[in-house]
């Protein structure tokens, strides 16, 4: 679950407005730091271009809450993965959970909106079910479906302890 102490609030403008102790320190930074990383630093693609597309789906889709995971250079050059919720708010904010993550600094980023983890989840189960058991694209598929489906779970349990939004408070 994504820990709801470890949050970042991030202005209209894309500028850090505050950062809890605790995202501080998961992110080995001070506030200052933090601000003062390049453009970038913490978006979910390495290649703006790609950000910029990514962001403006994601504007067109009304700003639902995502998750997903990627990889963030800091300034000193350390790569850190970490795992993320990513909830607007009224005020035209954005807050954002950090975690640790799992994977390897080396995976891709990762995204999803909270909606379609579901609907990604059973499409990986019917890929999974059509491969021959044993290949390594079934192999692949199985590791596919268990990571959204730990996904799902993980958001559901994080929606039912009472912060089915991202807040602020």
């Amino acid at each position: 679950m994504v820990r709801r102490d470890a949050r970042i609030l991030v202005g209209s403008d894309s500028r850090v407005i505050e950062a809890s102790p605790e995202a501080l320190e998961l992110l080995g930074l001070t506030f200052e730091q933090l601000v003062a990383l390049p453009p970038g630093a913490m978006s979910m693609e390495h290649d703006p271009a790609a950000s910029a597309e990514f962001a403006a789906a994601w504007e067109g889709d009304g700003r639902p809450p995502l998750v997903g995971s990627a990889t963030i250079r800091l300034a000193d050059g350390r790569l850190l993965r970490l795992r993320y919720l990513i909830g607007s708010q009224p005020d035209g904010t954005v807050a954002v959970f950090l975690e640790h993550s799992p994977e390897p600094v080396g995976e891709p980023p990762r995204a999803f909106a909270i909606g379609k983890i579901l609907s990604a989840w059973r499409a990986a189960e019917r890929l999974h079910e059509a491969l021959e058991p044993g290949s390594p694209e079934w192999l692949a598929a199985e590791a596919e479906t268990q990571h959204f489906k730990d996904e799902y779970r993980r958001l559901a349990r994080y929606h039912s302890s009472g912060s089915g939004q991202a807040s602020t408070s």
